[in-house]
């Protein structure tokens, strides 16, 4: 009894040291009064902890090993609840409680959240990304490169088709639609009465033009409208149309060599002039593949 009573007093003891030792070593402005809750826990848990090691480690120690065994737990939880004290397990700069990757492998460049740099979001971090400049949203493998495929079968890849979805079998042309059929441009419109694009016939036309640049296509852009106004008037309307088209796909990087236009004015109707949802098909921009 006489020698638990003489342990129980050496490790008060060494707790209350371990206690004003860490409290004057953290001390600053703000906690000139008072010790921190948080780390008066933390130095007893480590002291008590100390104590049951050393019972468990060595049956028949004394009073001076168990007090030892105390001062080195308590100096332990000191040090890992002190204020000011960051871990940073994988030493990237971003510490442990923000970290959302703790592992990453030391002197890799990381973000606020401790991850890999990965500039073209694609998925794959810079350091094993061998195409860094992915356009945004594109399918990648696990090197960062845009996997290309041919989704239909036609011997064109998705990135040149303009016709994804071709029944199997079908005879295609460059840009992967039949050969035989003249490629409507569905949701290419023009200002009333005008031939200046609307700027969602804009948006459409860039996705289109880099198809062609792909598909490295010769191509005629024909114009066509329906049967009010008169043909002189539509042939003229339909071929400064033709040639808006024309030109815009050529601002976007289609070669001017490899483009041409023509209107056709209402020559060529697809449905009756006798109704509105008929005019409306035959004002029409086409697409027509010439290799």
């Amino acid at each position: 009894m006489m020698n638990n009573y003489k342990t129980f007093k050496k490790v008060a003891g060494v707790f209350t040291l371990s206690v004003v030792i860490t409290g004057c070593a953290s001390n600053s402005s703000t906690e000139s009064s008072t010790w921190d809750t948080k780390r008066v826990l933390c130095v007893a848990a480590g002291g008590l902890a100390g104590v049951a090691l050393d019972g468990a480690g060595n049956r028949g120690s004394d009073n001076k090993s168990k007090a030892a065994g105390a001062l080195v737990g308590a100096g332990l939880g000191a040090i890992f609840c002190a204020p000011g004290v960051v871990l940073d397990g994988d030493q990237d700069g971003v510490e442990d409680k923000k970290d959302d990757c703790p592992y990453t492998p030391l002197g890799t460049a990381v973000n606020e959240v401790g991850c890999s740099l990965d500039d073209d979001k694609d998925g794959v971090a810079n350091t094993i990304d061998q195409c860094p400049n992915t356009p945004a949203g594109a399918k990648v493998d696990v090197t960062g490169c845009e996997i290309i495929t041919d989704q239909d079968g036609d011997g064109v890849l998705d990135e040149a088709d303009q016709c994804p979805d071709t029944i199997a079998g079908t005879a295609v042309n460059a840009v992967g639609c039949d050969e035989n059929v003249a490629i409507v441009l569905d949701g290419v419109f023009f200002e009333y009465k005008s031939f200046d694009l609307t700027a969602d016939s804009k948006v459409l036309l860039n996705k289109i033009a880099s198809k062609l640049i792909a598909a490295d296509a010769q191509v005629l852009v024909a114009g066509h409208t329906d049967s009010v106004g008169g043909n002189a008037y539509n042939i003229k309307l339909s071929d400064k149309r033709a040639a808006s088209v024309k030109d815009h796909l050529i601002a976007q990087g289609v070669s001017e060599q490899s483009i041409s236009s023509q209107g056709f004015g209402e020559d060529n109707p697809i449905a009756t002039n006798n109704t509105d949802e008929g005019r409306a098909k035959n004002r029409r921009v086409e697409m027509q593949i010439q290799n």
